[in-house]
């Protein structure tokens, strides 16, 4: 006697059309939902244990207005508090010496030797260019350019 491989749900499913599956399908996730319940009763049960999570660093009320006055007075009271009275220098200005190892790899930026003419090599532009350019700046659109009306 041959047996055929495959399980009753097989030879249920096989009888039964695709509107019934659906209809059982829905039946079976309206019970799953009739017996989920979510908890909205949430308490804690020792206050003192829990941790208090402080705001947001960047959180800001959006009902608070700053006026200009307030804005310089702030900012003169931090000027005035400020360690750094010289921070928008540039580092070079304000230290004779490096004060970090980076600091050493571009700390003279001034050429060590003269440019020498033969190295160097100026942006000269032909009869052609300066003439487009001249006739850009007259005609604001280059004389290379097809006129779409043609």
């Amino acid at each position: 006697m041959s047996q055929e491989f495959g399980s009753r749900a097989d030879m249920i499913s096989a009888k039964i059309d695709e509107v019934s599956k659906n209809s059982i399908w829905r039946e079976h996730c309206l019970k799953e939902l009739a017996h989920c319940e979510l908890n909205t009763n949430f308490s804690i049960s020792n206050v003192k244990k829990m941790s208090v999570i402080p705001e947001k660093p960047n959180y800001v009320v959006p009902s608070t207005k700053i006026n200009k006055g307030e804005m310089d007075a702030a900012s003169t009271l931090l000027k005035s508090l400020c360690a750094v009275q010289d921070a928008d220098l540039l580092p070079s200005e304000r230290f004779e010496l490096p004060v970090t190892s980076a600091q050493e790899v571009g700390w003279k930026f001034k050429p060590l030797v003269p440019r020498n003419a033969m190295f160097a090599k100026p942006r000269n532009s032909c009869d052609i260019t300066l003439y487009a350019d001249k006739y850009f700046e007259m005609c604001g659109t280059t004389p290379f350019s097809r006129n779409i009306s043609q």
